[in-house]
């Protein structure tokens, strides 16, 4: 009795924990996802051009990638809970400061650097490390979904209250309004990093000093992921899905207007497509946890080659945008998962923030690439066939890769002790 006791308790707590978990990758990226709903209001706000604050908000996609594996490496010598304590304050002081903001270099300082530094700390990698410390080998997929799912809810749920509000009220209340959910993310920050136990905290102390103090251990351990082919295919394919996801976020609705569809169509079909991501990040992990990884992510980078090759030869009508649409959200952010599980597998849960964070910054270099060359190539030759075609060829060579993948588990008793203090 006792023991089934102690089981619920415990299954009642990682539920807690996963809804924790989920709440503050949405609000983070909620508001991450939402920067362009913002971009007129800042611009005219700031006395800054469009194409200026565009700039800036470019320079913050980077950023939010670059910083990954930095905060990463933080958490390594600190901790998760540090690490995202200082993600909200960085996201809490950007908001507020942002409507103060008068010039360029202001706007560099606190929207295309603090901001997205801020939910770079507060990112899916940082989360799952600091969650799957509480979750058995078998759960974590499937959690890992629900909270890739979670960043497709707060996207949605921000969108329309970030509009509504700007309309409403204007910038400066709005920003001080969506920084009070960011200021209650520290508590369920805190909680969701609470130590263990005394006797874990005790037992894992000199494991971590040396683990922590020694820098030479955090060089190793990129140069052994860096040698290892799974770690080298893993980069592949996030390359590629930045890529191909860069395409969708930025080019796709331009490009639905240009077969003459009405731009309230072309809105809708993306409205579809947020819809399909959440279904599909959870569909990913559910089967994350009955098959391969490697098999999944195989799957989804070679389906969506296949998806973008039909729809080309289909005729452009408005059930073929948003069944395009839907298929391309259903592969869309479902990649995350066994990506993640993947590097948690192989490197271990302590290590994941930090390897994850750097597979991103590989993430955002693939959506800078292809949001330049996609607009270059588009008014140079009036189509976006061009950005498609190497999509696909990405797409296959990511598919192919991903299913030459071999799945490795590494035991790492400092890597547990480390989670126990995280």
């Amino acid at each position: 009795m006792v023991r089934e006791k102690q089981g619920q308790e415990s299954a009642v707590s990682v539920f807690l924990l996963s809804v924790t978990a989920c709440l503050i990758y949405a609000v983070s990226s909620g508001i991450r996802s939402n920067y362009g709903v913002m971009l007129n209001a800042i611009s005219e706000n700031s006395g800054v051009s469009y194409s200026s604050v565009s700039f800036v908000l470019a320079l913050a996609q980077l950023v939010f990638g670059a910083t990954q594996p930095i905060f990463g490496i933080i958490s390594l010598k600190k901790s998760n809970r540090f690490v995202m304590c200082c993600g909200v304050l960085m996201m809490t002081v950007g908001l507020i400061a942002i409507p103060r903001c008068v010039s360029m270099w202001s706007l560099i300082v606190f929207l295309g650097v603090l901001l997205p530094a801020g939910t770079g700390a507060i990112s899916f990698g940082i989360i799952m490390s600091a969650l799957a410390s509480s979750l058995s080998q078998k759960s974590v997929s499937t959690v890992s979904g629900f909270v890739n799912a979670s960043s497709g809810i707060g996207s949605s749920a921000f969108s329309p209250l970030l509009q509504a509000l700007i309309a409403a009220v204007g910038l400066t209340v709005t920003m001080f309004f969506m920084s009070v959910p960011v200021i209650l993310l520290l508590p369920a920050s805190l909680w969701l990093c609470r130590t263990r136990s005394d006797a874990g905290r005790e037992l894992s102390a000199p494991i971590e000093k040396e683990h922590i103090e020694n820098m030479s251990d955090i060089k190793k351990m990129f140069v052994d992921a860096l040698k290892s082919r799974a770690y080298q295919f893993l980069m592949i394919g996030f390359f590629t899905c930045g890529f191909h996801m860069a395409i969708i976020e930025t080019h796709l609705y331009s490009q639905f207007v240009s077969y003459g569809f009405p731009e309230r169509t072309a809105a809708y079909a993306f409205s579809i497509f947020g819809v399909a991501g959440i279904i599909g990040a959870i569909l990913s992990g559910a089967a994350c946890g009955r098959s391969e990884m490697r098999r999944v992510l195989g799957f989804l980078y070679g389906s969506r080659a296949v998806i973008t090759l039909c729809f080309f030869m289909a005729p452009k009508t408005v059930p073929v945008i948003f069944a395009f649409a839907v298929f391309l959200g259903l592969t869309g952010n479902s990649t995350v998962t066994p990506t993640f599980g993947l590097v948690n597998k192989t490197f271990g849960a302590a290590k994941v923030a930090t390897l994850l964070g750097f597979l991103f910054l590989c993430h955002q270099c693939g959506s800078f690439i292809s949001a330049w060359v996609g607009g270059v190539s588009a008014s140079m030759t009036g189509t976006y066939t061009l950005i498609w075609t190497f999509d696909i060829f990405l797409c296959v060579l990511a598919s192919a890769v991903s299913f030459s993948i071999k799945e490795t588990v590494t035991r790492n008793v400092s890597n547990e002790n480390f989670m126990k203090r995280s």
